[in-house]
């Protein structure tokens, strides 16, 4: 069993490039040590998250992203039991319950506050340069009417200026749940931390994202039932991993 210890202050690591590919490999380890519960806890968290989000109007999204980095806690949670050698249990899933629910719910509502700030200044960005965001009527789009381009060009580039906007802030995101429940940071320490591990790892990074776009793809075609497997390894069991590159100290480590 591998002894882990935590440290005062948390300084993160700067890896190899291809400890990028090497976090998915851990992933799949991990997920394959009890792939029917990992797939459970995805389901769990995929029906929670969407009957918040669908059915229970504004309410439900705001609760749905509060209790998005809640979960990942818990899927942080059960990583950690297996590394460790314990089983994996439902109860791992909800283990943010009960450890810092506080600042992981903060976490949440601080990664909706920033989406929405970004989809705010796309918008007025874009409506700088190409005047008031006109309604684009998707159901009566006809693609061959040359006026129609200019509209689609708008629209093309406040997405283009919301996606490039979101990788900031994702890189705040990604390993904050793991540090507010394993490191007892608050939020917005996480998310700064987090921000400062991802920029330090680029080229790891981006290794990571361009070989989890081919696993998604190819997770995708057999039905799209690959992404049972490849989803929770891309958004869990390979996080951990790389935080555990990144973050913790192993006992014998100099």
């Amino acid at each position: 069993m591998t002894e882990m210890t935590r440290v005062e202050h948390v300084e993160p690591r700067t890896v190899d490039v291809s400890q990028g590919w090497r976090w998915i490999v851990a992933g799949f380890r991990l997920f394959a040590k009890n792939p029917q519960i990992w797939i459970v806890f995805f389901l769990i968290y995929l029906v929670v998250e969407l009957v918040l989000a669908v059915f229970v109007p504004v309410v439900g999204a705001i609760g749905s992203a509060l209790l998005d980095p809640i979960f990942l806690a818990g899927f942080m949670a059960g990583c950690r039991a297996l590394e460790l050698d314990e089983d994996l249990e439902i109860t791992h899933l909800f283990a943010g319950f009960s450890a810092n629910v506080k600042q992981l719910a903060t976490l949440g509502g601080l990664y909706l506050s920033g989406k929405l700030l970004i989809v705010m200044l796309a918008m007025g960005l874009t409506s700088v340069v190409y005047g008031p965001m006109p309604q684009l009527d998707l159901a009566n789009l006809d693609a061959a009417d040359p006026a129609l381009l200019p509209l689609l060009m708008q629209y093309m580039v406040m997405g283009a200026l919301v996606m490039a906007l979101l990788v900031p802030l994702l890189m705040a995101y990604w390993f904050a749940p793991a540090l507010v429940l394993f490191d007892g940071l608050s939020a917005t320490q996480a998310m700064k931390l987090s921000f400062a591990a991802c920029l330090r790892n680029i080229l790891p990074f981006t290794l990571y994202g361009v070989a989890g776009v081919v696993l998604f793809v190819l997770g995708s075609i057999p039905l799209g039932l690959g992404l049972l497997a490849v989803i929770p390894v891309l958004f869990a069991t390979s996080v951990y991993a790389a935080y555990r590159d990144i973050f913790v100290v192993v006992s014998g480590e100099s």
